[in-house]
C-alpha cells in the first residue's frame, strides 16, 4: 500500500492505516466498477470508513453515494462527529479528481479521498479539497473560448493546472480561481440556454497513516 504526501501542500490528513486498507479491500471488491463511501472523523482526522452504494448509472468511470449513506452524517454530528470525507476509487485511473469527479463535488467541507488501483499490486491513496463556484451567464462565452472535452455525455470539462495564459482567453484569469481547477458544465455545446457552468477548484491534502 502507498500512501502519498507531498512538500508545500496544506495540513495532513491522518488515515489510520486499518481505515485506508478498508478502503483498498472495498476498491478491489468492487473490480472493475468504482465503488464509493463516507468517512467519519473531525477535522482532518478520521475515525472510521462506512461503505456505501455505488447508484450512478455508468459505474466503470462514476460513483453516487446512496442517500441512505450519506444521511449518516446527521448520526455523525448527534455523536460530535462529522462526515468528514467522501471517497471512492479509480479502477484504471490515477489517484486524482476528473472532470466528472469535479462535478460530483457537492460538499465543500469534505476531503474527497480517492484510490486508484491503476497498479493493483501498489494502490495508491490520495486526498483532495473540492471547492465549486457557479459561473452565471456572463460568463458563458467560456464554453465558445475553450476546447473542452466531453467527458461523459453532455458533460463537458476543461483543466487549468497551471494559471491560464493569455492564449487561454483573458476571461478565465478574471474568474481568480487558483490553478488546478476545472471548469465544467452540462448542456449544449453550442452556449445556448440551459447551462449549468461551474468552476471547480482543487487543493491536495497530504494523507499521513497513524
Amino acid at each position: 500500500m502507498t500512501v502519498t504526501s507531498t512538500s508545500d501542500q496544506p495540513e495532513p490528513v491522518q488515515l489510520p492505516r486499518p481505515l485506508a486498507e478498508e478502503m483498498i479491500a472495498h476498491a478491489r471488491e468492487g473490480l472493475p466498477e468504482e465503488i464509493c463511501g463516507v468517512i467519519r472523523g473531525r477535522g482532518l482526522t478520521a475515525y472510521e470508513v462506512v461503505r456505501g452504494v455505488n447508484i450512478a448509472e455508468e459505474r466503470i468511470q462514476n460513483y453516487a453515494v446512496d442517500l441512505q449513506t450519506l444521511l449518516l452524517q446527521f448520526e455523525f454530528e448527534d455523536a460530535g462527529d462529522e462526515m468528514m470525507g467522501i471517497y471512492h476509487s479509480h479502477p484504471v485511473s490515477k489517484a486524482y479528481p476528473s472532470a466528472t469527479d469535479a462535478w460530483n463535488a457537492h460538499y465543500p467541507d469534505a476531503v474527497y479521498f480517492i484510490c486508484s488501483l491503476e497498479d493493483q499490486t501498489a494502490p495508491v491513496i490520495r486526498a483532495f479539497r473540492m471547492t465549486t463556484t457557479f459561473l452565471g451567464e456572463k460568463q458563458h462565452n467560456l464554453i465558445d473560448e475553450l476546447a473542452y472535452d466531453e467527458v461523459r455525455p453532455g458533460l463537458f470539462g476543461c483543466y487549468f493546472p497551471d494559471r491560464p495564459s493569455i492564449a487561454q482567453g483573458s476571461r478565465v484569469a478574471e474568474l481568480g480561481v487558483e490553478p488546478p481547477f476545472y471548469i465544467v458544465y452540462v448542456g449544449p455545446h453550442d452556449g445556448t440556454a440551459d447551462i449549468d457552468l461551474r468552476s471547480v477548484s482543487i487543493v491536495e491534502h497530504p494523507v499521513e497513516p497513524q
